[in-house]
């Protein structure tokens, strides 16, 4: 194992930032102690420089479907980097390992006839998939059609029209004026849209209804396309009901609105399904993917766009391009992950843990005297704790971060208003023996952080049917 010196650990804290992903309370609980050091993986697990072993169950943001530390993985990079490191995809020239990953893609991918534009990051895919959206219509004859939707509660990148189309205010207004030409349109899930009813199906019938009348409103010959992730995960796991994609895939079809799926985080297995659009058998015009295809292991993204949109620029090429577009060693990476999918059968075993996950996670959330959500799909779990309004619920955020850390797990916490979300999602290895053991840690961490929250307290918590959307949200 690497040793890192003194240096080397105060340069963590001096001079690197991940500025969404900071605690600013972690410094002045915990003086001294964070960022804790990650140095090595090894299956589910992770390994601080202390030598302390950890269930990653989403410090890797779903990126590492296939698990850490995997021979397999670290020979197929080596071997590439060895036979050739970099090849552009500039001036004429390809090579064969981009290409047989695409066709491998072509296969799996609910997009007709798929071809590939290949990127460095789920938010330039979904960069190219706008620019493609726009630049397709236009060339149509259509250059009216330039508007681009999408829902409240979603995430769809840094890059600049990724952070317009990511309708969450935090991530939006330190960088106003934004990427003109963008709408919000509603979240079909129980608190994440201005008018909700909390009660899943008739929620998700209005926001379909109130999603047709945003197009009607700004006229369905303006809109270029519907940008959305098929199970969105700011703030909760939100799964739709099952009617809603293929009706949104209805009104795109009868305006002649391009449908792109974002699929950065739910693609490659995480949802049970090797695609989440699978699940209600859905075909957008473009997929946007990244953090799985490659397990994390190399920096990737792609979007996949269907011929028939693709044919508008065979004699003048899309505007776009990228130094390391079809990298050679990544192209590697989503190779072998690909193979070891499909090879240990890693997509069914997401799909045999989800009633696992959410009989544990309702069992967790159970114990709080709170307001709980749980949400799941295949090994993408969410918990969502309403706290009263007298607490101080970024506090709790950075105990429970905290605490699951000294019980031995590695997860995503977050926090919109009074509601903080626990994320569970862990790599697709994982088996019910660690799942259970991780669950079990991670129910005593929350155990003690409610304790503690609870006895400091006073006021009653309402009942969950009476939460505040906005709260829900952040907004």
């Amino acid at each position: 194992m690497f040793r890192f010196s003194a240096a080397s650990k105060s340069a963590a804290r001096t001079h690197v930032r991940h500025y969404a992903a900071d605690f600013p309370l972690l410094d002045e609980l915990f003086p001294g102690t964070y960022p804790r050091l990650l140095v090595e993986g090894d299956g589910t697990d992770l390994i601080d420089s202390e030598g302390h072993r950890l269930l990653d169950a989403g410090n890797h943001l779903g990126a590492c479907v296939v698990g850490h530390g995997r021979r397999d993985m670290a020979e197929a990079i080596a071997a590439q980097v060895r036979s050739m490191e970099f090849a552009s995809l500039e001036a004429g020239a390809s090579h064969p390992y981009v290409a047989e990953l695409a066709l491998e893609l072509a296969g799996r991918v609910p997009v007709d006839d798929a071809v590939f534009s290949f990127t460095s990051s789920g938010s330039e895919a979904n960069e190219v998939a706008v620019k493609i959206a726009r630049d397709y219509h236009r060339r149509r004859g259509e250059s009216g059609r330039f508007k681009i939707l999408s829902r409240y509660g979603s995430y769809h990148g840094s890059s600049y029209a990724a952070t317009t189309a990511t309708s969450i205010p935090a991530f939006r207004e330190p960088f106003q004026p934004l990427v003109p030409g963008f709408v919000s349109l509603p979240q079909p899930f129980p608190g994440f849209c201005p008018s909700c009813s909390f009660e899943e199906k008739s929620c998700g019938e209005s926001c379909f209804e109130q999603t047709a009348a945003v197009v009607e409103r700004e006229g369905p010959e303006t809109v270029a396309a519907i940008l959305a992730e098929p199970i969105s995960i700011p703030g909760a796991v939100k799964v739709p009901y099952p009617e809603y994609w293929p009706r949104l895939r209805e009104l795109c079809d009868r305006y002649g609105i391009l449908l792109i799926a974002d699929e950065v985080v739910s693609g490659f297995g995480r949802t049970g399904a090797m695609f989440a659009c699978d699940h209600w058998g859905v075909r957008p015009d473009m997929l946007t993917m990244a953090k799985g295809l490659t397990s994390g292991y190399v920096p990737m993204g792609a979007t996949a766009v269907s011929r028939r949109i693709q044919e508008a620029f065979e004699v003048s090429p899309l505007a776009h391009v990228n130094t390391y577009a079809g990298h050679p060693v990544a192209s590697a990476a989503a190779l072998a992950t690909l193979r070891i999918l499909d090879d240990e059968r890693l997509v069914e075993n997401a799909a045999a843990h989800e009633d696992g996950l959410r009989q544990r996670l309702e069992e967790i959330g159970d114990e709080a005297p709170w307001p709980t959500r749980v949400s799941v799909r295949g090994l993408l779990g969410s918990l969502e704790i309403r706290l009263p309004e007298d607490a101080d619920a970024e506090r709790f955020r950075s105990l429970l971060w905290h605490e699951s850390y000294e019980h031995g797990v590695v997860l995503r916490v977050t926090r919109g208003g009074q509601t903080v979300s626990v994320f569970f999602y862990p790599p697709l290895t994982i088996t019910g023996d660690a799942m259970h053991s991780g669950l079990g840690r991670l129910a005593a961490a929350v155990r003690q952080v409610v304790r503690a929250t609870a006895e400091g307290s006073e006021r009653t918590p309402q009942p969950a049917g009476q939460n505040d959307s906005r709260d829900l949200t952040g907004r």
